[in-house]
């Protein structure tokens, strides 16, 4: 794909989360078993296990992962000194799959205040689950005490099916689409992860 069209697609079906056709299910993945502070190995455990189920079903042909930083510096535990930039820490940690486009892009606004620019790479994982749960480890990693872990804000994409994943952290993911028909194999595979209390919109999809 050129670079136009994974931007517009990421940038399209990131910005209908905000708007009035939310087509997007929701998904539970550490769940109320396991604690953050003092079983955070099995909860992250099981929040990766989850996200990466899910990806396994989502991505069959193909998967684009898009990663954005901006400017904060990564923690240090378990990387090298010279590791400056959340791209340095993924590659540092063993993701090596091929840079499609780089762009510009906010992806929070806030009224109150001037919203941040961050620095966003395409990359090309094809079927290459490795790098695919390299990204999530990052991604669920992102508030939890488990390192190492850059900081960054990752999506997946299936440019073909026009589909998005988006981990948020150890809690939850998003999973997007224009069509809704492309979730409802999702929605009925994995009913027992989806988030109860947005249950009653996501039905409403289908």
């Amino acid at each position: 794909m050129s670079r136009p069209s994974i931007e517009n697609l990421w940038s399209s079906l990131w910005t209908a989360r905000f708007g009035f056709e939310d087509v997007r299910l929701r998904f539970e993945l550490g769940g109320e078993e396991f604690d953050n502070t003092t079983e955070s190995v099995p909860r992250f455990l099981q929040a990766h296990r989850r996200a990466s189920t899910v990806a396994d079903a989502m991505f069959r042909e193909s998967c684009i992962g898009i990663v954005a930083w901006n400017g904060r510096l990564p923690n240090q535990a378990g990387l090298a000194d010279e590791v400056a930039d959340g791209f340095m820490a993924l590659h540092y940690t063993g993701f090596h799959a091929p840079l499609i486009s780089e762009w510009q892009a906010v992806l929070y606004t806030d009224p109150g205040e001037e919203a941040d620019v961050w620095d966003i790479r395409s990359y090309d994982m094809g079927l290459d689950k490795m790098a695919r749960d390299t990204l999530l480890w990052h991604a669920v990693a992102s508030e939890m005490p488990i390192y190492p872990r850059a900081p960054v804000v990752t999506f997946l994409i299936d440019p073909n099916a026009s589909v998005m994943m988006h981990i948020y952290d150890d809690r939850g993911m998003d999973v997007s689409a224009f069509d809704a028909a492309k979730l409802k194999g999702l929605y009925a595979g994995f009913a027992d992860w989806l988030l109860d209390y947005d249950l009653e919109r996501m039905a409403k999809l289908f």
